[in-house]
């Protein structure tokens, strides 16, 4: 079964996630096409790291156009539903999985009531991260991934709204080893993403065979700096019961279960 493993050292971004995938064979003139298939803004930046001693490609969304002072849930869903409806109709079950991650750890941090009318900017959400959350879908797509792993890992408290949203959101990402990570250095999104995309936070073992993987960082010995993330790319077989027997898959395998 081709998976997809995450592991998460320090400052993780929507985009990151993107950058690694692009590295994996991902061509951004898709990206662009799908872009131009939904709709939307044309205006991501990419481009390869010259000092980087391992791949480690930068990609981002910049803000674009004026937006209302809130975004709320039902913004996003709004939008989610939009960008779908064009393009990818039955992705929008997957995006409810992440907003439904976002929406109660935003509401936890924020402590307000009702949790419709929690302001999602406080926690940094913008209505790019919609777009990153398309994009990194469409690169699963195009890579033919059939389920996405996490590797489990611990996180310190959070001091501000966004690192408080963190932790009510990675409820699994729990490790009993390794240093923990800064929850200020995650975005909310990106944690949503981990929570909500997973089929769970697994650690790699001789189940996974590696095939390509891609670094968001400078180095391969000791992945620091502004971009920490790993991205596997290989094959998972569990020669008892197989996990994705158990785990919706991102892109709708029949596993007998029902959303």
């Amino acid at each position: 079964m081709k998976a997809l493993f995450i592991k998460c050292y320090g400052k993780l971004t929507p985009d990151m996630l993107i950058g690694g995938l692009i590295d994996m064979g991902v061509p951004p003139v898709y990206l662009k096409s799908k872009l131009e298939e939904a709709g939307l803004p044309v205006n991501f930046i990419e481009k390869p790291n010259p000092k980087a001693r391992v791949s480690a490609h930068y990609f981002h969304i910049p803000p674009s156009g004026e937006k209302p002072l809130l975004l709320k849930q039902g913004d996003i869903f709004r939008i989610w539903k939009e960008i779908c409806t064009k393009t990818e109709p039955e992705w929008e079950s997957i995006g409810w999985k992440v907003f439904s991650c976002l929406c109660g750890g935003a509401s936890d941090a924020i402590d307000e009531i009702p949790s419709d009318i929690v302001d999602l900017r406080r926690i940094n959400v913008a209505e790019e991260n919609l777009t990153s959350l398309y994009l990194f879908l469409c690169c699963l797509d195009y890579l033919e991934i059939e389920s996405l792993f996490t590797v489990p890992f611990s996180i310190t408290e959070g001091r501000t709204e966004a690192g408080r949203a963190n932790n009510a959101i990675l409820t699994d990402a729990v490790s009993t080893s390794g240093t923990p990570v800064d929850v200020e250095e995650i975005h909310p999104f990106a944690a949503a993403m981990l929570q909500g995309l997973s089929a769970a936070f697994l650690p790699m073992d001789s189940r996974f065979l590696a095939d390509k993987t891609a670094y968001g960082s400078s180095s391969a010995e000791k992945p620091t700096g502004d971009n920490t993330v790993t991205e596997y790319l290989g094959y998972f077989n569990d020669r008892g019961e197989s996990i994705f027997s158990r785990h919706l898959k991102v892109f709708g395998v029949d596993s007998g279960l029902e959303i």
